[in-house]
């Protein structure tokens, strides 16, 4: 039988689409296992009773109840190993049903009076039976509201099986009976109101983590956005402004076409093989730094993700940039280096050159090109990383790569 009502949204509130591991429903199978086991053990321990007063209930009845009672309990304790939790509740609510039908019918089909006064009727144990099985299937209210009237239905039984000589007995028996139940009763009440209140829990911490993923989900997009602007469309605005030259313009311009027209493609990027992941950077320092070293170690054929590709060419593109516009001394051109390592283990980029250098603790959070387009966007992927590290005078080494993961 399906479990599904275990794994569902708990009915709290939680937002479309959100499913948490129920934690009431183990609750409620496992007193629902209790109380099934639990049937049939105290039909056992009434068996001496039922045998003995059998000759004076009517023997219809007799066996019609016990066999009625017995059934229900033996299919709550085999369906609390495997049904789910809905039906557990309707058999439970059954078996409550049965016996309170049984106490309610009882005085109409008693044969005869039994002389002695103390002598309870045979199912009498079996009330806590009953009232547990109405707290697995009912609300606590109801729940109460069936222990008190089967306890004075119990009474009523008692007196007309008895005669009036056993009031005193019992009002007696009638008390213990009340108070032993419903010393059950309040335990698996206890126990669904925390059933529902980790539920509760479950479903809030459910859907504080999508929201959580959602705001880093939007902030990730803006950094890419914002990485995307600064690394294409004012690159080309800055080549423009300072006469970069026709040819370098629109060099850069169809470059920052091309990747603002994968930025707004449908469906996933196209898988790029480690190989083709080399060529793509050994062609982005052909074009920002012709002059540069280019060197490379490729030890995988295992692609990196598109979005890993993407974010490592594109932060080598902008550090590359970098050192072009800002690393030349005033008395000469600075060396370049770019130097990839691929292997299953990751991608490793080191950008280096003997330029100016600055100091990387004078360089504020608002600039894009160091904050934003080198390691923002390399931290803002899983595995992801990237670090500066330069001098004045001595020249920059910007590390950009991923962990296999």
């Amino acid at each position: 039988m399906s479990t599904k009502s275990e794994t569902a949204a708990v009915a709290t509130g939680a937002p479309a689409g959100t499913a948490v591991v129920s934690a009431s429903a183990p609750i409620t199978r496992a007193m629902a296992r209790g109380v099934g086991v639990g049937g049939v053990v105290f039909a056992g321990l009434a068996l001496a009773d039922f045998v003995r007063q059998f000759a004076l209930v009517n023997a219809g009845w007799n066996v019609t109840f016990a066999s009625a009672y017995l059934v229900a309990a033996i299919v709550l304790a085999i369906g609390s190993w495997f049904g789910d939790v809905r039906m557990l509740r309707t058999v439970a609510g059954v078996l409550a049903a049965i016996y309170l039908l049984g106490l309610i019918t009882f005085p109409l089909v008693i044969s005869q009076e039994i002389a002695v006064p103390d002598a309870v009727p045979w199912f009498a144990t079996l009330m806590v039976i009953g009232t547990s099985a109405a707290t697995v299937s009912l609300p606590s209210v109801a729940a109460w509201v069936y222990l008190g009237l089967s306890g004075l239905l119990l009474a009523i039984d008692r007196l007309a099986f008895c005669g009036s000589g056993a009031m005193l007995g019992t009002v007696q028996s009638t008390l213990f009976q009340f108070f032993f139940c419903g010393i059950f009763v309040a335990l698996a009440i206890a126990s669904r109101r925390l059933g529902h209140l980790l539920d509760a829990a479950g479903v809030e911490a459910e859907t504080e983590t999508r929201r959580n993923a959602a705001q880093n989900a939007r902030a990730r997009e803006r950094r890419r956005i914002d990485a995307l602007m600064h690394d294409n469309v004012l690159s080309v605005l800055l080549a423009s402004a300072v006469g970069g030259g026709q040819q370098v313009v629109a060099e850069q311009a169809s470059r920052a076409l091309r990747q603002i027209e994968r930025y707004g493609a449908d469906g996933d990027p196209e898988p790029v093989t480690a190989a083709q992941l080399v060529w793509e950077l050994q062609s982005i320092t052909t074009e920002i730094a012709p002059r540069a070293e280019f060197r490379y170690e490729l030890q995988t054929e295992t692609p990196p993700p598109p979005e890993i590709v993407a974010a490592v060419t594109e932060a080598t593109a902008e550090a590359l940039r970098n050192s072009v516009l800002h690393g030349d001394p005033p008395d000469r051109d600075a060396s370049r280096a770019v130097h990839v390592h691929l292997d299953d283990g990751g991608i490793a980029v080191l950008v280096l050159d003997d330029g100016v250098g600055f100091d990387t603790k004078a360089v504020p959070t608002t600039r894009l090109g160091v904050s934003v387009s080198i390691v923002g966007r390399m931290r803002g992927v899983p595995g992801g990383y990237a670090a500066i590290e330069s001098e004045l005078g001595r020249g920059t080494t910007v590390r950009i790569g991923w962990m296999g993961l």
